[in-house]
């Protein structure tokens, strides 16, 4: 495409005329580039395009691109434009890209088949920064062509610091090369990027992501639940320590190697053995028992001067008792008398001794069994009257914890209406803190693009301000505004409505409300601010005694425009607008 020249001789070198006139238009082009070389760094277009990119992304414009904003190399939009002798236009950078190795030729005049040398040629002498396509292109609306980005303003703001400040750019990350948005960044390395490092949080060792799940096998400061109790967050290293002291740790009773399975907590253990201190001598009384018969089936050493097995003590007592028996059968007389010869003949004196012996042992072993009953049955006794003073002792602990349990929840009953009395004052302080009582108010609205853009998805179409009052005793009020607009305004003004509400005075106030209401959306450099007024309709019920909560908002429902609000304006200051309401409080 052919592009208009900005002078004078650009114009004359467009024309048809190839004659002498032409000749003395260029040559006066000469004269006027080496006089502005004079003035400027003979690189001046290397110095312009130097660290600069090509041209912007045709996105950024709000409206369709016209095509002599756009660069004949890079087909962007012009980013510090120059304008060759044949009177395209490209990109300062493109430019130098195109004439770094010499003069070239122009692929846009050859492409529209208007090429003509030298006219044609591109050169680093011949080309001239085109100050007014410049001037043009800056006050084009722009929008920012990152997604999400909600920026708007114009290209020069675009340019001299959206661009380079834009928190929605896609960066790639240095870890893991992938591509994220610039806000998101941070995010992206703390918490998902699979090639991060991170510090433990109980240790403060370093480690690969990768390796997390290894790491938390082996960490010391790891935090483990006890099993047993289940007390959380141990760490790792003292959890031995734990099970050690642990009461909740199930042992095996002591009386295991006699009989006892039970497995308990360590805390009850003797309370366990309290409870089974009859089961338990039950089963040491089988154990005594056992070894007893274990003990008299081993084989005894010699017994005085022979050594005699115990087997052959008991043939040599059931031959005395075979011999003995027909002798049971006699009189008494005769068994007097010839007992001692028999029994002397049948049994000698040296194994009468060795079995007396005998009897006397196993007497005196029983009287020692006797004796361990005893003790056993005193120590029965002594446990049952523990266990009983136990139970007892259980009980009144029982009935304690209970009797705390009741407090507690009584307490926390309190503390909760405590809480609800404290949100309550803290409310109407809040209130008291905004509230104004001479009819005047003035309503600061911060975040207004995102309240915006909450009006314009339905999230949050209204905003209620704070209550204000004419006096301590007069009428309550309040405002009401639609961001996104509201009926015939929805989605071209800003809606203002003014809402009477019910106060605590009202039954001494005169009714319907007739006071005149003035709006002001306030030019933050007091210059122009936007005012609307008017008288309130004494029919309507918008200004009758208010029956519920509040009456219905009236107002003006194409108090704003929206494109007010969008660029540069004084309405809309670091994202903040204010609304100013004056009640009029004559005949009050």
């Amino acid at each position: 495409m052919r592009m208009e020249h900005t002078s004078t001789c650009a114009l004359e070198l467009m024309g048809k005329s190839l004659g002498k006139q032409k000749a003395n238009c260029h040559l006066w082009r000469l004269q006027h580039m080496a006089a502005r070389n004079e003035r400027s760094p003979p690189n001046s277009l290397e110095s312009q395009a130097l660290g600069n990119h090509t041209g912007f992304p045709k996105e950024i414009l709000a409206g369709k691109v016209e095509g002599k904003y756009l660069c004949c190399k890079c087909h962007g939009i012009l980013r510090k434009p120059f304008q060759a002798q044949c009177g395209h236009r490209y990109c300062a950078s493109c430019l130098m890209g195109i004439v770094s190795t010499g003069p070239q030729k122009c692929a846009a005049c050859i492409k529209e088949n208007i090429y003509e040398e030298p006219l044609s040629l591109l050169d680093l002498n011949s080309a001239f920064p085109d100050n007014a396509a410049r001037r043009e292109l800056d006050n084009l609306p722009a929008v920012c062509s990152d997604e999400g980005c909600p920026w708007k303003g114009t290209i020069k703001e675009y340019e001299a610091d959206h661009e380079r400040r834009c928190e929605y750019v896609l960066v790639p990350c240095e870890a893991c090369s992938k591509k994220v948005r610039l806000v998101d960044l941070p995010w992206h390395l703390e918490r998902e990027c699979p090639e991060r490092n991170l510090n433990c949080k109980y240790c403060k060792m370093s480690f690969h992501h990768k390796d997390i799940k290894a790491h938390d096998e082996i960490c010391s400061k790891y935090p483990l639940t006890c099993e047993w109790c289940g007390k959380k967050k141990i760490p790792r290293e003292k959890y031995g320590d734990h099970i050690r002291t642990c009461g909740k740790v199930k042992l095996f009773c002591r009386f295991n190697q006699i009989g006892c399975e039970m497995a308990v907590e360590k805390e009850k253990l003797i309370e366990h053995e309290n409870l089974c201190a009859v089961e338990h001598l039950r089963l040491m009384l089988q154990h005594i028992m056992g070894l007893k018969s274990k003990v008299e089936s081993l084989q005894p050493q010699s017994l005085g001067q022979g050594s005699v097995t115990v087997n052959q003590l008991l043939t040599s007592v059931r031959q005395m008792e075979e011999a003995i028996r027909p002798h049971w059968s006699l009189p008494l007389g005769q068994q007097s008398s010839s007992s001692p010869e028999v029994l002397g003949k049948l049994c000698p004196s040296e194994k009468l001794e060795d079995l007396q012996k005998q009897c006397e042992a196993l007497k005196h072993k029983a009287d020692t069994f006797e004796n361990i009953v005893c003790v056993l049955n005193r120590e029965v006794e002594r446990a049952s009257v523990s266990m009983a003073a136990y139970e007892q002792q259980h009980k009144l602990d029982q009935e304690k914890t209970e009797n705390l349990q009741s407090k507690v929840c009584q307490m926390e009953r309190v503390a909760a209406l405590k809480d609800l009395a404290i949100a309550d004052l803290e409310m109407k302080l809040q209130i008291l803190e905004f509230s104004t009582y001479n009819g005047i108010f003035i309503w600061k609205i911060s975040n207004f693009n995102r309240r915006w853009q909450d009006a314009k998805s339905n999230r949050s179409p209204a905003i209620f301000s704070p209550a204000f009052y004419t006096s301590k005793y007069g009428y309550k009020m309040c405002l009401r505004i639609y961001l996104n607009g509201d009926g015939v305004g929805r989605g071209s003004h800003l809606s203002l409505f003014f809402v009477v509400m019910k106060g605590n005075y009202d039954g001494l106030l005169r009714w319907p409300f007739r006071q005149k209401v003035t709006l002001m959306l306030l030019d933050q450099t007091n210059h122009e601010h936007l005012i609307d007024a008017f008288r309130p309709d004494v029919s309507s019920s918008s200004f009758q005694r208010p029956v519920s909560e509040m009456n219905i908002a009236s107002g003006c429902p194409l108090f704003c425009p929206l494109n007010k609000l969008e660029g540069k304006n004084n309405y809309l200051r670091d994202d903040t607008i204010f609304i100013k309401i004056i009640v009029d409080l004559t005949d009050l």
